[in-house]
């Protein structure tokens, strides 16, 4: 990796250092600033161009359930990707499938990277089902790109004050 941007407070740093190299990658979490121009162009390229994949992978979907009261925050969080299972490169999630939700209720899934008990919200998506219709399926999500072998949890929240349950599996990249 080249020279790290914004080490001399001059700003006359040589432009090959502002141009950086074949291998610079954008930092995770982003330093802003501190990036070279290639670093931009290859993570861009990999975020487009990325070894997709699905967790979990030829298994079935990880099950959710939500917790009383109507739109309560304290369910459970759920590992739905384990830590160390996506071991290749650090990774985005562009889409969560929602599967089978159990009753008619507005759901909402929020998304959460760290340790059990330490675990930080990073995204989240909404989706419903009636009496006329389910929406299942694929919802896109945008979260911050992850460190390789993050693990990723998700907790439920319903309008009712059943115990409403949906299946969950992602879909994303790998930035290599």
């Amino acid at each position: 990796m080249s020279k790290r941007l914004g080490n001399d407070p001059t700003g006359k740093e040589p432009i090959i250092d502002r141009l950086g190299d074949k291998t610079d990658m954008v930092t995770v979490p982003p330093v802003y600033g501190d990036e070279s121009i290639l670093a931009f162009l290859v993570t861009g390229y990999l975020h487009v161009h990325g070894k997709a994949f699905v967790y979990p992978d030829l298994a079935d979907d990880v099950v959710l359930t939500a917790a009383a009261p109507a739109w309560g925050d304290g369910g459970a969080k759920i590992e739905v990707i384990p830590a160390n299972a996506l071991n290749v490169a650090n990774f985005d999630l562009h889409w969560i499938n929602i599967q089978d939700i159990s009753e008619n209720a507005e759901i909402q899934i929020d998304i959460f990277k760290g340790a059990s008990g330490s675990e930080v919200k990073i995204g989240g998506t909404r989706a419903a089902r009636t009496t006329r219709q389910a929406r299942n399926g694929p919802n896109p999500i945008q979260i911050p790109q992850q460190l390789v072998n993050e693990r990723i949890s998700c907790r439920l929240a319903s309008s009712t004050t059943n115990a409403t349950e949906c299946r969950v599996s992602f879909e994303g990249h790998y930035y290599a």
